[in-house]
């Protein structure tokens, strides 16, 4: 499958105690991307795309455990599953 630069994916980012639901899923072209990385996000955030909401709801999931499962962070803002 092709994708161009204004075509929308899914991003997920590694949450922090203070995350909403918006910082660590959200949708972006490549153009956005781009932007996003001037505006601040780092390869530190472990960003990752995806193509399938559904899958990309999983990783939030996955990685809002893997936060919960750490004594010293606490869970931010948890999304609702669907």
């Amino acid at each position: 499958m092709r994708y161009g630069l204004d075509d929308k994916l899914w991003v997920v980012v590694d949450p922090t105690p203070q995350s909403t639901l918006g910082d660590i899923l959200f949708q972006a072209s490549l153009r956005d991307l781009s932007l996003q990385f001037k505006g601040g996000l780092s390869v530190d955030e472990n960003p990752t795309l995806f193509t399938d909401e559904q899958e990309a709801i999983a990783e939030v999931h996955r990685r809002l455990d893997r936060m919960r499962s750490r004594p010293d962070k606490l869970a931010g803002d948890l999304p609702e599953s669907r």
